[in-house]
């Protein structure tokens, strides 16, 4: 959402929304409540401390198991490298993660559920290699 103010122009999403709209509840419980004051700063510290720590350390935590949870599935190998997207069978409908196995040299593909999978016949890096 596009906000104007005076000369200035402002975009507010989702995101903004998240670290704002706690500042603003924040400022009108301090200003209108009876609430104990030390509780709502205390509150919005554990907020924000987990907002902008807590997070980015799960999701770096939920990567790490992904990568090291993947397998080859011809030699079980996980010396897995990302080649780029590209699109499965040429119709160009649908693009999909390509890996590489180091250990066997055969191509692999990521489904969107988190999966490595046999791209199919023909389509792997050694049965191009013999054509």
């Amino acid at each position: 959402m596009k906000m104007k103010l005076l000369q200035w122009e402002f975009e507010f999403d989702k995101d903004d929304a998240k670290i704002v709209i706690p500042v603003l509840l924040l400022t009108l419980g301090l200003a209108f409540t009876r609430i104990n004051k030390s509780a709502l700063w205390g509150g919005a510290v554990a907020y924000y401390a987990l907002y902008f720590f807590l997070k980015p350390i799960v999701t770096t935590f939920n990567d790490l198991r992904s990568k090291f949870h993947w397998r080859c599935p011809y030699c079980k190998s996980r010396d897995i490298v990302y080649r780029g997207m590209n699109d499965y069978h040429g119709y160009g409908m649908v693009p999909y993660d390509w890996y590489l196995c180091n250990h066997c040299g055969e191509t692999l593909i990521r489904l969107n559920h988190g999966r490595l999978v046999k791209p199919g016949p023909g389509r792997g890096a050694k049965e191009l290699a013999q054509k």
